[in-house]
């Protein structure tokens, strides 16, 4: 007789275990969709902060700003130069640190 009402405790308590599921991820869903609908698109006063998080942006700006003033030619070498020199640094010490 313990048997059964132990797998009647263990059924019931299952079902409540999924319910509760059932609820959790109804409730994650609808955080997520107002998430999504009350997020906007990129607007222009965001682009400060975009250029502050996003480095490779920031410096794509200063290589189009420096080929207009200095010329495509000088910037070019510059660019390479000092952007090769940067990677093969950060890769040696990324290795060393291994």
């Amino acid at each position: 007789m313990t048997s059964a009402s132990g797998d009647a405790a263990r059924a019931a308590l299952l079902a409540k275990m999924e319910a509760s599921r059932t609820e959790l991820l109804a409730a994650r869903n609808a955080v997520k969709l107002a998430d999504a609908q009350r997020r906007p698109g990129l607007r222009p006063a965001d682009l400060p902060a975009l250029v502050a998080t996003a480095p490779n942006v920031t410096l794509l700006v200063a290589i189009l700003a420096g080929t207009v003033i200095i010329g495509p030619r000088r910037i070019a070498a510059l660019v390479v130069r000092n952007g090769l020199t940067g990677w093969i640094a950060k890769t040696v010490r990324r290795l060393a640190g291994r």
